[in-house]
């Protein structure tokens, strides 16, 4: 807006205020249309043009708002996909501001990327089957991890070698605290201790080959998401 200059080309003035008196007999006639969420995407598509390269969720989702955003623009101005029901509006300067949209149908990718991506940009578990069978496999892992784990601390407690009965993680092992008074009477791996030195946290011994299988599904996560989302970058090109 504050790049626009005064102008004395009459047909141009003419078109624009053709658009305007357009757009106000739609609004007028209970018409609307909700803009929110776009911007331009030249930075994300170029972005996304590069061989190997991958967008973040989170730029997916808001590349997927403008092509929804897009698309309903599209089915707006195009009288082929109105509906009977759907108003039609007489603005044919609009449309022809708008006809380059009508040569690209994007409901195919609306329909291939929609529901993967979540809110805050991670990838949901329908993004593809192996994400699927890889978290439903990370979720028995826990359960498993966080049962041996309370057996642990069972053994511990009545032995007064537990400071608390919290499991924790430390670099994405599960871990349980310990006093340090006793850690060397608790088989396992020392992850650190507290700020305080009074306790530290121990992965121990039967636990430490349930934490590798996590950690190797965790790694498969990774590579799977990054696949998901190279082959979304593709999609988008």
């Amino acid at each position: 807006i504050l790049a626009l200059e005064p102008c004395a080309d009459t047909p141009w003035i003419d078109q624009q205020q053709q658009r305007t008196a357009e757009l106000r007999a739609m609004l007028t006639r209970g018409g609307s249309f909700d803009f929110h969420g776009l911007f331009d995407p030249t930075t994300l598509l170029d972005k996304a043009r590069i061989d190997g390269s991958a967008l973040e969720g989170i730029e997916i989702l808001s590349l997927l708002t403008v092509v929804e955003r897009v698309a309903a623009w599209r089915t707006l101005i195009d009288p082929h996909s109105q509906s009977s029901s759907q108003t039609k509006y007489e603005w044919p300067s609009i449309a022809a501001l708008s006809t380059p949209l009508l040569d690209h149908d994007l409901s195919p990718l609306l329909r291939q990327l929609r529901g993967k991506i979540e809110p805050d940009g991670g990838l949901s578990d329908d993004a593809s089957p192996e994400l699927r069978r890889i978290r439903r496999a990370m979720e028995r892992q826990h359960r498993a991890i966080e049962e041996s784990l309370r057996k642990s601390l069972r053994s511990l407690s009545e032995g007064g070698s537990t400071q608390d009965s919290l499991i924790t993680i430390r670099g994405d092992r599960f871990v349980i605290p310990v006093k340090a008074e006793f850690k060397r009477k608790v088989p396992g791996v020392i992850h650190g201790s507290s700020s305080s030195g009074q306790t530290v946290f121990v992965e121990p011994l039967e636990t430490i080959e349930q934490n590798n299988e996590l950690v190797r599904l965790l790694d498969e996560e990774q590579s799977e998401t990054h696949r998901i989302l190279v082959a979304m970058r593709s999609e988008e090109r």
